[in-house]
């Protein structure tokens, strides 16, 4: 079913009364909502996103969709390290071989064979400070404690969001084997090295990976990303591109704040696979409006397409996270508006929005 164009709306003003008023409003309706809480307090920080109470809301799951790994209220403390392996993904002649993280659920908790999430990390990278160690391609490392503590904390608390949910998870690294461990967000956009065609071949070489790996249903492949991963995510679901044999489809595909102009732009662009694409109202790094573009453009080539657009008023690049609202300037958007910044954070109302929408959408079976 085609779904109706959602329209950008502008982001509400920090500073008008009736705005901050609504905006408390919808923050304690859905916080009572989802997690049952008597009152709601604005100075509190953002939720986690490995507390399961608040992100599965009764009703919005699909039955039998996806097997859940345990009810809400038994699900592990947030200090829980998540189990991870560091393997390998073979390269070709133009493509290094690369260090990814597998995330595995919990043993017992949900039955063969497994569903997969391949999570496409943005152009500040996958880890957090240091590097992964370099390791023979084809290896596998396994240590519980200290793996997973490689990356970010947001990649790290999705891979918990998910595994919970009974989705092994792959999360490739796209920037380390190319000498960029840290990202590459302030490099001009135009000269970057490595652009979408780089990481559509490394969201490929993922696939290929998780398709050869036992109790793995090869069948339900979800590809997921972030800013300059989701345009990855773009990139690899078009379907005016070749395809290379024995690469799995992509069963659905979920797009956080991408930049949508490189798209907007390719007027042969079509999908290939269902889309849910999230991004904020306010978003001045990766606009909005480009991306309601991109979707009736598709809808225009592609009558059937499914293709999902949410767009969260009043959020920024970003508002998954939890930090701190703050100004950036060192990143092409901003140079290109003449020493002005962009503004990127997490915003805890569309926060918990996404995070229901991102759930229904994994648990539909029919997207």
């Amino acid at each position: 079913m085609i779904q109706s164009p959602t329209t950008p709306q502008p982001a509400p003003r920090a500073t008008h009364p009736v705005a901050a008023w609504l905006r408390a409003a919808v923050a304690l309706g859905l916080c009572t909502w989802l997690a049952g809480a008597a009152a709601h307090t604005p100075d509190l920080p953002a939720p986690a996103l490995d507390a399961p109470a608040p992100l599965t809301p009764a009703g919005v799951l699909a039955p039998n969709a996806v097997n859940r790994a345990a009810p809400a209220t038994a699900a592990p403390a947030a200090t829980t390290p998540v189990p991870a392996q560091r393997v390998q993904l073979r390269g070709d002649a133009a493509t290094p071989a690369l260090t990814a993280y597998w995330f595995l659920p919990r043993e017992g908790a949900t039955p063969r064979a497994l569903p997969v999430v391949v999570a496409l990390h943005g152009c500040g990278g996958l880890l957090a400070q240091r590097p992964a160690r370099e390791r023979t391609a084809g290896t596998v490392e396994t240590d519980k404690a200290g793996v997973a503590a490689l990356l970010q904390q947001r990649y790290r608390e999705y891979a918990h969001w998910l595994t919970e949910r009974g989705y092994a998870v792959l999360m490739p690294d796209s920037f380390s084997a190319r000498g960029r461990p840290h990202g590459i967000c302030t490099e001009p956009i135009d000269t970057r090295a490595i652009d979408d065609r780089t990481r559509r071949a490394d969201a490929l070489a993922a696939l290929r990976w998780v398709a050869q790996q036992p109790a793995v249903d090869a069948a339900r492949i979800v590809l997921l990303g972030w800013s300059n991963g989701a345009q990855a995510v773009l990139a690899t679901v078009d379907a005016s591109r070749p395809w290379p044999a024995g690469t799995p489809p992509v069963e659905r595909a979920v797009a956080f704040y991408p930049g949508c102009k490189r798209a907007v732009q390719q007027h042969s662009f079509r999908l290939r696979a269902p889309l849910l694409l999230m991004i904020g109202g306010a978003d001045d790094w990766t606009p909005a409006t480009r991306c309601a573009m991109l979707q009736s453009a598709v809808q225009a080539r592609q009558p059937g397409a499914r293709f999902r657009l949410e767009i969260f008023p009043g959020a920024y690049h970003g508002f998954d996270g939890t930090s701190e609202l703050h100004r950036r300037t060192d990143v092409p958007a901003a140079v290109m508006r003449k020493g002005q910044s962009v503004t990127v954070g997490g915003d805890a109302v569309a926060r918990v929005a996404a995070l229901a929408q991102l759930d229904s959408w994994l648990a539909s079976p029919d997207p």
